[in-house]
């Protein structure tokens, strides 16, 4: 089987026997279960609408391994590429400012590995985010309103991106100053044998704040010698999330992620044995549809661990790829 094919049969199997685990408890009559009984890390991807009590902190950092093994073209469908490894170590860490605005930055490492070219010298620093978030209203049991929060995401480039000579792998960043406009919501529901389901919906929309100039080799695909500028393109995304207290400690997890990013345009000169060319070109919109299943183990309120993958099931002139990852989770 294909390595999409084994993930999804895994995914198939725990949703079966998770299924089967409701049915059996909802014909023994177990009670409803309480809020506090339920303990969660959060999902791979989907970021919580509740905030932090003031003065406490939440950090997890992630480890993860991107591997691109194909690209998506403008009909669909996937085609085979050479196998690339974006290794990262991405780190979330959260302070409540109050009990209902949060700041959070999310620093980030990382080692590329080329199948058919150099790898990464070494570690490499890329982009940083720092986010704030203000919890608007808070879920209070019995009633239908979600916890809902408005949040505000800064990337700052401090990822190499251009100038990268005969080491295009050093490449983690984007050389672009990005703002993230973000609504967060959370709700918890009680399934039939009273253990509760607990969901995320997340919407954001990301919008570069100005063009990067770039020089040389470059992350955009550019080569030695050109001198110009890119201009890329907002991007919008859904994420439905979902956590199933199967018991006191696990925690079954799952995103379903949809995105849409318009095309990016570079333009400037190329230089090359005396003769300068202008150069023009433009990328097409991309779609893509991922999956993210995960498993959490909680040892208490404090601390949980989550394993799991994104695996990208569908796209549009976007990359073909599966991400593994864990991050552990450390509540004080």
């Amino acid at each position: 089987m294909s390595r999409r094919t084994n993930y999804f049969a895994a995914v198939g199997v725990g949703m079966a026997m998770l299924v089967g685990q409701i049915g059996i408890a909802s014909a023994a009559g177990v009670a409803r279960q309480s809020l506090d009984e339920a303990l969660f890390t959060g999902p791979l991807v989907a970021p919580n609408a509740t905030s932090l009590p003031e003065g406490h902190w939440d950090i997890e950092p992630y480890v993860l391994d991107s591997i691109q093994h194909g690209h998506y073209d403008n009909n669909w469908n996937s085609r085979n590429t050479p196998n690339t490894h974006a290794l990262r170590s991405v780190s979330l860490l959260e302070y409540g400012l109050t009990d209902r605005l949060l700041v959070a930055l999310l620093p980030q490492f990382g080692y590329n590995v080329v199948e058919n070219g150099p790898d990464s010298q070494g570690v490499q620093l890329g982009d940083t985010k720092l986010r704030f978030q203000y919890m608007i209203h808070a879920f209070k049991e019995g009633s239908w309103l979600p916890t809902t929060a408005l949040a505000y995401s800064q990337v700052f480039p401090t990822g190499k991106y251009d100038g990268l000579g005969n080491h295009p792998a050093d490449g983690l960043g984007s050389g672009l100053f990005t703002s993230t406009f973000g609504l967060f919501t959370q709700d918890y529901f009680w399934m039939p044998n009273g253990r509760i389901l607990r969901s995320r919906l997340d919407l954001t929309y990301t919008i570069p704040d100005d063009k990067a100039s770039v020089q040389g080799v470059s992350v955009y695909g550019t080569g030695s010698g050109f001198n110009g500028r890119i201009d890329a393109g907002n991007t919008f995304s859904a994420d439905l999330a979902f956590e199933y207290s199967m018991t006191r400690h696990w925690a079954p997890a799952v995103d379903i992620v949809y995105s849409h990013s318009d095309g990016a345009s570079v333009r400037g000169t190329q230089a090359s044995n005396g003769l300068v060319t202008t150069v023009s070109s433009n990328s097409k919109p991309s779609e893509a549809i991922d999956v993210a299943p995960a498993m959490e183990y909680n040892w208490n309120s404090h601390y949980g661990v989550i394993v799991g993958a994104d695996v990208v099931v569908a796209g549009r002139n976007t990359g073909d790829a599966v991400t593994p990852q864990a991050a552990l989770n450390i509540y004080y």
